[in-house]
């Protein structure tokens, strides 16, 4: 119900003009992808120092740092229909003229060197308006590229996530391996005095090798992870590989409390910036289209010299120039004028509707990352309940199976549920991590306390 109604406080602080609701816990703030440091939280040195190289070599954010210079370019190129088109000729004509007998081995030489200039008059906004929509599609391709980087981030801190979480349940294998060949030598020990019947050595043997067979796998997904991280960071090499089979420890997130969030802090989120972006672009595309309905206004002129006498080419009688203002207007192109106008107005309509789907999905992300995170939480302290006290009833029914108080059954039960509640709590651990990692996304970005 809570969530419920926290998720409508967001979407109704989206549709409608209202100021952003204000937490007591965190003061949440976007920040830009070069400050953002939200994996910082987790004061993982090691996971730092991967989001560098992510954000060094990653190759996939290359190419949307080359989306920015082409928006870049292709906006100056637009900008370049303000100013007037200079253009050059220059020619050289040499002739023999052999027509009557008066005119044997006449030879004529005739050059000319010329300056054009060609201006369009924006007088109507159709250079401006274009200018404009190519402007916001530069705006959008560097929300682009903080999406990538908030995408990159986020995914590269999952993979380190799930790294650790498969060296943790390697680890508690192995510690469970340790502790059930233990009990394995004892039931072997007690088996061969006579104090115990073969099925109690045979069902612990059992157990022992069925922990065995879950480690060959688990290094199988360790070695997957790793690889996922080193195509990630750009660097497939062995030094990071062995670096990153060291095994270390989960993050800790107990002191990240998340409460609130800002109803405004969505529109910041890029993928909504880069729509809102080309929303833009595409209004601006409607207004130049509408432009040319109207007369273009154009000055052309030239400057130049011809001569057939190039000792006097630059002479004042050989030069020759030209001023000229015109206008064309368009006024009839069967229906290209209007479907295209028509089809900008279309263009348009599917922006709006991309904006407002990408809004709905942040929000949506935004909630059920941020209750996800809460449940996980709830799930992760049940879960730590659970495994310390299958934990202390193995140790029960152990000292009973020693004093010949109780059966194996109860010993052998004990271990299964101490390898299991042991595993889902190394994996509840990991989840509430990964819901955290998702909620960073979902937002964009990171945060200041």
């Amino acid at each position: 119900m809570r969530n419920t109604f926290f998720f409508c406080l967001i979407y109704m602080g989206l549709l409608i003009p209202a100021k952003a609701q204000h937490y007591t816990t965190l003061n949440l703030e976007q920040q830009l992808p070069t400050e953002d440091g939200w994996w910082r939280l987790f004061s993982d040195p090691t996971l730092d120092s991967l989001i560098r190289k992510a954000t060094r070599n990653n190759y996939n954010l290359q190419n949307t740092l080359r989306n920015i210079d082409i928006a870049k370019k292709r906006t100056r190129v637009q900008q370049s229909a303000w100013f007037p088109e200079l253009s050059a000729t220059t020619s050289y004509s040499p002739e023999k003229n052999s027509l009557g007998i008066e005119h044997i081995n006449e030879r004529n030489y005739t050059g000319q060197a010329q300056l054009e200039m060609n201006w369009e008059i924006d007088v109507f906004g159709s250079i401006r308006k274009n200018v404009k929509s190519q402007k916001e599609y530069y705006y959008a391709s560097k929300e682009n590229y903080r999406a990538a980087l908030v995408s990159l981030t986020a995914q590269l801190a999952s993979s380190y996530i799930n790294l650790r979480n498969y060296q943790a349940k390697w680890q508690v294998a192995r510690q469970n391996l340790e502790s059930q060949k233990e009990i394995l030598d004892l039931t072997e020990t007690r088996f061969k005095t006579g104090l115990t019947s073969q099925l109690d050595f045979s069902q612990a043997k059992s157990l022992y090798l069925q922990t065995a067979s879950l480690i060959p796998a688990i290094e199988s997904t360790i070695t997957n992870q790793i690889n996922t991280i080193c195509i990630l960071t750009g660097e497939y090499n062995d030094s990071l590989r062995q670096a990153l089979r060291a095994i270390a420890p989960l993050p800790d997130n107990q002191n990240i409390l998340i409460t609130g969030i800002p109803a405004n802090l969505i529109r910041r989120r890029p993928d909504v910036k880069a729509a809102e972006n080309t929303m833009d672009a595409l209004s601006a595309a409607v207004g130049a289209s509408r432009a040319d309905w109207f007369p273009k206004f154009y000055v052309t002129g030239s400057f130049g010299y011809g001569s057939d006498k190039f000792k006097q080419f630059f002479r004042r009688e050989n030069m020759d120039w030209q001023i000229s203002p015109s206008m064309k207007w368009t006024f009839f192109s069967g229906r290209q004028l209007n479907e295209t106008t028509r089809i900008a107005q279309l263009q348009l309509e599917q922006g709006i509707n991309d904006y407002n789907n990408t809004l709905l999905t942040a929000l949506q992300e935004v909630d059920d990352a941020l209750y996800s995170y809460a449940k996980a939480q709830e799930q992760l302290s049940a879960d730590r309940q659970a495994y310390e006290q299958a934990q202390e009833t193995l140790n029960l029914a152990l000292t009973l199976y020693k004093q010949g108080l109780s059966d194996y059954q109860n010993v052998l039960d004990s271990q299964k549920d101490v390898l299991n509640y042991q595993n889902t709590l190394v994996g509840a651990q990991a989840t509430t991590l990964l819901y955290l990692i998702q909620l960073y996304k979902a937002l964009g970005g990171g945060w200041e306390n």
